[in-house]
């Protein structure tokens, strides 16, 4: 899952493109033309978990419709999975906020699932996979073009920026300093592998580079795997000069992954803790985005309602040192902890 993220997080580092249009709609399963019940449809949930689907969003309907008539199903195949829809809320110029629960087979592309809208003699249907790609747009927030038009503005000065990747060894084929040619960049990671040029641990920069070495850092996917991040916040503020700035991507809510060495989730209210003027930083931007479900193994009373909890897949913060750090946190990693960070791909 976490490869998925980077993969899609780097594919859209460059830029932010505009959403995908929406999609004509589908023919009616005869082949037959009939009205349209809906003008256009918003997709604000996708999940499917052990066959359960729930498919949640706005839909417009077309000008005349009666709203009593209509009614809103999911088909697989042809077929009517068992399942119910609700009208969650009527807003404001024939819009529908709808919600359809369905129980489908896991075995058949979940992409070829139909939205069928119907009543008063009319019909609108989509396939799930055409109207998808506008929720992923809208679900996946990144301040990724925010730092590279920062770097883009530090090299048109005529010097070169240099970047520090914490942890930036190429796990997934990908490499994040490739979205930012315009700095030299140095690789940073705790394990050696293709394009590291340091091998070190982040909780000890300052022991590996100068300080003031570089005008910008980056991480992805790494201060999870930070035993005491507060610690290489620190070290962060002593090897980046004065106005530099750092783009760090980690996780609110996600599967335990490279373990024993999981260690943290953090909210978007969580920086503060780590990047403050003590630690010589000031936070420019913070962002959470990819709603995710939260529903245990295991309902324990009395706790319900467990499919309306969620959190956020990525947490991203853009931050920029003020000054020296003023704290230290002089612990050794080997006093804490007596394993290694895993060495497998």
């Amino acid at each position: 899952m976490i490869r998925r993220l980077l993969r899609r997080l780097r594919r859209r580092a460059t830029t932010l493109p505009a959403p995908p249009p929406l999609p004509a709609a589908v023919a009616t399963p005869s082949g037959k033309p009939m009205p349209q019940c809906v003008a256009g449809i918003e997709l604000h949930a996708c999940t499917v978990f052990n066959g359960y689907l729930l498919l949640r969003g706005i839909a417009t309907l077309v000008r005349g419709m009666p709203e009593e008539a209509l009614t809103v199903s999911a088909t697989q195949d042809g077929r009517t999975p068992p399942q119910t829809w609700r009208a969650v809320d009527w807003h404001g110029g024939g819009s529908l906020e709808f919600a359809v629960e369905a129980l489908i087979d896991r075995a058949r592309p979940v992409a070829e699932v139909r939205l069928e809208f119907q009543g008063d003699g009319r019909h609108t249907a989509w396939r799930v996979a055409d109207i998808l790609p506008s929720a992923q747009w809208r679900d996946l927030r990144t301040l990724v073009p925010e730092f590279q038009d920062m770097i883009r503005g530090a090299a048109a000065g005529g010097r070169r920026p240099r970047l520090l990747d914490i942890g930036g060894r190429a796990r997934s084929g990908n490499r994040n300093v490739d979205h930012f040619p315009e700095a030299d960049a140095t690789i940073f990671d705790i394990v050696a592998g293709d394009g590291v040029d340091v091998v070190g641990d982040a909780h000890e920069l300052s022991r590996h580079f100068p300080p003031d070495s570089f005008d910008f850092a980056v991480s992805v996917s790494v201060f999870e795997h930070l035993l005491m991040p507060w610690k290489v916040a620190v070290e962060m503020s002593r090897v980046l000069r004065p106005g530099g700035i750092a783009l760090i991507h980690t996780h609110q809510a996600e599967a335990m992954h490279d373990m024993p060495w999981d260690f943290w989730r953090f909210s978007d209210t969580a920086w503060q803790a780590l990047f403050n003027p003590r630690t010589g930083f000031e936070v420019l931007k913070v962002d959470i985005s990819r709603r995710m479900h939260l529903v245990p193994a295991v309902i324990i009373e009395p706790v319900g309602d467990n499919e309306n909890a969620f959190g956020f897949q990525c947490s991203t913060v853009l931050v920029r040192k003020t000054g020296p750090a003023t704290v230290d946190w002089p612990v050794p990693l080997a006093d804490v902890v007596r394993t290694s960070y895993p060495r497998g791909g």
